[in-house]
């Protein structure tokens, strides 16, 4: 009788796991693409979410009157994108010519971003010149 009820458990299991896989449930994933590839190709992706990086580019940084909106001009190479954020947090690093990863989807022309990250390179900088003086002072 144990034996019985062990293998409808894993028959059970099993089942589950196959119409898991059948019904292909969509990845939670964000791909990372390029500014380019998105303003080229944004009509053949699937997907309706994408992550992007690039330079706020000088003086395209403009606040709304409540400051909760912001747009900014986005350069990649050579490719730029208007973006749009709406959110109170917005990051303290975040300022003109200052690298950023933004999270969101592209529609009209615009890409609407719901997550705002500023990258910081000078915190890497920082404790390279920290290891080249305690190298120096030994």
């Amino acid at each position: 009788m144990l034996n019985i009820k062990f293998i409808i458990a894993i028959l059970g299991l099993s089942l589950v796991a196959i119409g898991w896989m059948v019904i292909d449930f969509k990845s939670e994933e964000v791909p990372f693409i390029s500014v380019s590839d998105l303003l080229e190709h944004h009509n053949s992706f699937s997907q309706e979410k994408f992550r992007l990086g690039g330079n706020v580019i000088d003086g395209s940084i403009q606040y709304s009157n409540d400051r909760l909106d912001i747009s900014f001009q986005l350069k990649q190479g050579e490719s730029t994108l208007l973006v749009t954020h709406h959110s109170a947090a917005v990051p303290d690093l975040f300022k003109d010519g200052s690298q950023v990863i933004v999270e969101g989807i592209y529609q009209n022309g615009i890409f609407e971003a719901e997550n705002l990250m500023t990258k910081c390179a000078s915190r890497y900088e920082e404790e390279s010149n920290y290891e080249a003086v305690s190298e120096r002072s030994i």
